[in-house]
């Protein structure tokens, strides 16, 4: 009764679930309640005592678990924004936990505890047929795991900031404008001879022995070069074409700028794993020394052998060593431990041998 209430008060308080949880786990030594910080066995808890079992005129047939857990998402309401639960996801499913780490044969104790201690949910199927046997077994605990996706941190933004851009051009710039400069145009002469008379002709007198003459004497020249101005001298405007300079220079290509970019949120997980339900005894069909030969018995024990599960000698008899390597097998496979069932044997890999016994199992009788 404690441990019902440990796991009603875990159940209600879901919607407060913290990384740092504790866990209800079942006692390794009884399959009570328990509220442990690590997955582990601890001291074992008082227990109820017991129900006696109902009498059943038929057959309650209940259908077993099925072994691939499946999740269920639940969309969740907005509520906080600054922790935002988006996504709630739960399954259910049965694991035998912190029994794994148990020896053979302190599982086989413990199981055979449990098979003594409980009564199973229903009795045998009166109309099974003819040398099938019926016992119980102990299921796994149940649990429940509860994933939610919640927004740790909610999304801001990113600033990019572009810084302006430049690129190097050439520029032609005017240094010095056009102009005209004078250039003159000296005077151009020529040189001329010319003759100038200096005495006229003329009739003059002369003597010679003693006798005058009177003579005609010719006109007397005398020669000069003269500089004749040809050509005056003259002004001419000659232009000067404009003088430039290839610099170069920074031209904007692109202003600097800012802009904002959205962050998605930051989401973060938490899991929490709680038991809903403890080892559980129900009843199936399983084999026995009554329908169970000796050769078969070779057969199960040389399988777990090869598994490493068993390192007896192969006697074909259903000893205590053969059965607490089938029940450590068992719990390592999360299957209904506590006797040799089809499930069992199928897990195995003995398919065959699991064929002989199928029409017994309780679930085939209701085809």
């Amino acid at each position: 009764m404690k441990g019902k209430v440990l796991l009603t008060a875990a159940l209600f308080a879901g919607a407060a679930v913290t990384a740092n949880a504790v866990e209800v786990l079942p006692s390794c030594e009884t399959g009570a309640y328990g509220v442990f910080d690590e997955a582990q066995c601890a001291p074992p808890q008082e227990t109820a005592a017991p129900e006696p079992a109902p009498v059943v005129e038929e057959p309650q047939v209940t259908e077993p678990q099925v072994a691939e857990p499946t999740y269920q998402t639940e969309p969740v309401q907005v509520t906080t924004p600054s922790q935002t639960i988006v996504e709630k996801k739960e399954r259910i499913y049965t694991d035998w936990g912190p029994y794994k780490q148990k020896s053979p044969e302190e599982l086989l104790a413990i199981i055979r505890k449990l098979l003594a201690e409980q009564a199973p949910a229903m009795s045998y199927p009166k109309d099974a047929p003819v040398g099938c046997c019926y016992g119980k077994l102990v299921k796994p605990p149940t649990y429940k795991e509860i994933i939610i996706k919640y927004i740790k941190e909610d999304g801001g933004y990113e600033v990019q900031v572009q810084e302006a851009q430049f690129r190097e051009v050439e520029k032609k710039i005017l240094v010095r404008p056009a102009y005209h400069k004078i250039e003159v145009i000296p005077a151009k002469y020529e040189i001329k001879e010319e003759k100038i008379m200096i005495a006229p002709p003329r009739a003059i007198w002369t003597y010679k022995d003693g006798i005058y003459c009177k003579v005609e004497v010719p006109p007397e020249y005398i020669t000069i070069q003269r500089k004749v101005l040809v050509k005056p001298p003259e002004c001419k405007k000659i232009p000067v074409p404009p003088e430039y300079k290839i610099i170069k220079v920074k031209e904007l290509v692109r202003d600097a700028s800012c802009t904002k970019k959205p962050l998605p949120p930051k989401y973060d997980t938490i899991r929490k794993t709680i038991m809903i339900k403890g080892p559980e005894v129900i009843w199936d069909a399983v084999l026995c020394d009554i329908n169970l030969k000796p050769e078969e018995i070779k057969i199960i024990q040389q399988r777990l052998r090869e598994l490493g599960y068993y390192n007896g000698p192969i006697t074909g008899q259903l000893d205590d060593a053969t059965m607490a390597a089938v029940v450590k097998f068992q719990v390592d496979h999360n299957l209904p431990a506590g006797n040799i069932s089809i499930e069992t044997l199928e897990a195995m890999g003995l398919h065959e041998l699991a064929k002989e016994y199928l029409k017994c199992e309780i679930k085939n009788l209701m085809k």
